[in-house]
């Protein structure tokens, strides 16, 4: 009896407390048997998707980037003077010639492939390594600058296929290299020197005779100055049937172009760069073109006078109201 009173003091709440723990746990056992085995994810996986969609609506602001037109890739521009390449931005042109086999030293080496080497004149050969090297930046390289005047590249048309098969081989080795002829200036046969215009193709005459094929021109150059328009336009076509006539169907660069810088105003030189220019995007056998020059100041011994062609004023770098006329192009 003693025992049984001790039972149930003692004993049986504590039976029923333990019984109590033992009922809570399978109570929570059957409440998660249904759920994954541990470890289980922090947040009830929801029975349907859109449940994780919040019900609020947002408003997302994205930014306008307004980036300008890239340059007109025909532009160019003829660099007498530095900074060549700050000049090109101002003017949006997109290539330069600056009638060396080295780029203008302000240019970064980003902005190697804005830049066309040229072999001005036979004294360059010695360079002409280092001159296939430059040209793999932009794939090109320029011949010689108006071999018929004995003041420029000055050389006799023979001379002239004999160095330029010198340079086909040094671009066909390199591989990748494109040739853009010789340029002579427009002066007529006897003007000058007993070839004028007709020099490249006493030229090609030349080195048909010495290799019995024509030269490789994968473009052609010309260098016009004119006070009309329609005197670039006839000189240009009557040359362009030329190159046909001789197999050359390759675009043709206009390697310098202007008025007539040495007497006209900026007004005179605005109206023949409108109407060239605009001929020049308009037709598809023109594949480059530069002016001369982006920064004449009238007193450089090779443009003496000229300064009313210049692009930018030497003195501020800000653009002529030529060249802001160039800028639209």
């Amino acid at each position: 009896m003693e025992k049984f009173s001790l039972f149930w003091i003692f004993g049986f709440p504590f039976l029923l407390l333990l019984l109590g723990r033992v009922t809570t746990v399978a109570a929570q056992t059957q409440t998660v048997a249904g759920e994954q085995p541990w470890p289980q994810h922090r947040l009830p996986a929801p029975t349907d998707l859109s449940q994780l969609v919040s019900s609020s609506a947002f408003t997302v602001y994205l930014p306008i980037l307004i980036v300008p037109p890239p340059p007109n890739p025909k532009k160019g521009v003829g660099v007498v003077a530095s900074p060549g390449c700050t000049d090109l931005q101002t003017l949006q042109a997109s290539w330069y010639l600056n009638w060396k086999f080295f780029p203008d030293s302000t240019c970064t080496i980003h902005e190697a492939e804005k830049f066309v080497p040229r072999l001005r004149d036979a004294s360059m050969m010695k360079f002409l390594t280092p001159a296939i090297n430059s040209a793999k930046a932009s794939g090109w390289l320029i011949g010689f600058s108006e071999p018929n005047l004995s003041w420029q590249a000055n050389m006799s048309p023979d001379q002239g296929a004999i160095l330029w098969r010198q340079i086909e081989q040094a671009a066909d080795a390199a591989g990748g290299i494109k040739l853009v002829s010789p340029s002579p200036n427009q002066y007529n046969p006897g003007d000058a020197d007993p070839y004028g215009h007709q020099w490249l193709w006493a030229m090609v005459d030349a080195y048909r005779a010495r290799y019995g094929h024509n030269p490789r021109f994968d473009a052609i150059g010309w260098n016009i100055y004119a006070k009309k328009h329609s005197d670039i336009k006839a000189y240009l076509t009557t040359r362009r049937n030329e190159a046909l006539a001789r197999g050359y169907d390759v675009p043709i660069w206009i390697l310098e172009y202007g008025g007539e810088c040495w007497r006209s105003s900026d007004n005179g030189n605005t109206g023949i760069m409108n109407e060239t220019t605009a001929w020049f995007n308009a037709t598809p056998w023109i594949g480059r073109y530069a002016w001369f020059a982006n920064r004449l100041t009238g007193s450089q011994p090779f443009a003496k006078g000229w300064q009313s062609c210049s692009l930018i004023r030497p003195n501020t770098g800000l653009s002529t109201e030529l060249g802001q006329t160039y800028s639209k192009y």
